[in-house]
C-alpha cells in the first residue's frame, strides 16, 4: 500500500479472488489499454442487452485519449479507480463530486443543496465479474467522497441490466430514486 502524492491511498483489498488479489488505486496513464479492452467488453455486454440504445465505441484513438485526459483525472473533485491484479485492469470507475447547487434554496430536490459523489462509470473486465471487484470501488469512492463531504452518491444503470440493478439495490444498498424517459424525435 502506498499514499498517493494526490488525494487517494491506494489499498490492497486483502480480497483474494481464486489465486488474484487485487488492489485499488488511481488509474495511470498507462492503464489506458487495459480499461480500453474493459470497456470494450462492457459495452458489447449492453449492446447485447439493448442494441437501440447501445453501441461498441470506435477503439481508433481510444487509448490516447485516455492517456490524455490525466487533467480530468487529476482534479479536485474527480475521481479515477483501477482494480489492478498482478498488472492487469480488473475492474475501473470514474466519480465525481458535485458541489451544492447555487440555486439550491429555490429548488425542491432536498441533495441540490448538498455536496453529493456522482459515481459516472463503473465497469469490471469480463474475467472478473461477480467476485468483488465492483464492490471494492464504490465503497472506495464512496470513502472518497465521504471524506470530502459528500453526504449523497448518486448513479444510473439500465433499468432491464440483469446484473448492474440487483449490484446497485441489493449489494451496495441504493434506492431507486428518478426515471429518465426518452423518446426518438423523428
Amino acid at each position: 500500500m502506498f499514499q498517493s502524492n494526490r488525494r487517494f491511498a491506494a489499498r490492497n483489498t486483502g480480497r483474494r479472488l481464486g489465486a488474484m488479489a487485487f488492489t485499488i488505486r488511481e488509474a495511470r496513464d498507462d492503464d489506458a489499454a487495459g480499461i480500453v479492452r474493459l470497456g470494450q467488453e462492457n459495452s458489447a455486454h449492453y449492446v447485447r442487452l439493448a442494441p437501440e440504445h447501445f453501441r461498441v465505441p470506435d477503439q481508433e484513438g481510444l487509448v490516447e485519449f485516455i492517456e490524455n485526459d490525466r487533467e480530468w483525472r487529476e482534479g479536485k473533485d474527480t475521481l479515477a479507480l483501477v482494480a489492478e491484479d498482478k498488472g492487469a485492469i480488473a475492474g475501473y470507475l470514474e466519480a465525481s463530486l458535485q458541489q451544492p447547487d447555487e440555486t439550491a434554496r429555490w429548488q425542491a430536490q432536498r441533495d441540490l443543496s448538498q455536496i453529493r459523489l456522482l459515481i459516472n462509470y463503473v465497469g469490471t473486465a469480463d474475467a472478473y465479474k461477480r467476485q468483488g471487484v465492483a464492490t471494492e470501488l464504490v465503497q472506495a469512492a464512496e470513502r472518497w467522497g465521504r471524506e470530502r463531504g459528500a453526504v449523497v452518491a448518486l448513479c444510473d444503470t439500465l433499468i432491464d441490466s440483469p446484473m448492474s440493478v440487483p449490484f446497485w439495490e441489493q449489494r451496495m444498498g441504493y434506492r431507486r430514486r428518478a426515471i429518465i424517459f426518452r423518446k426518438l424525435l423523428e
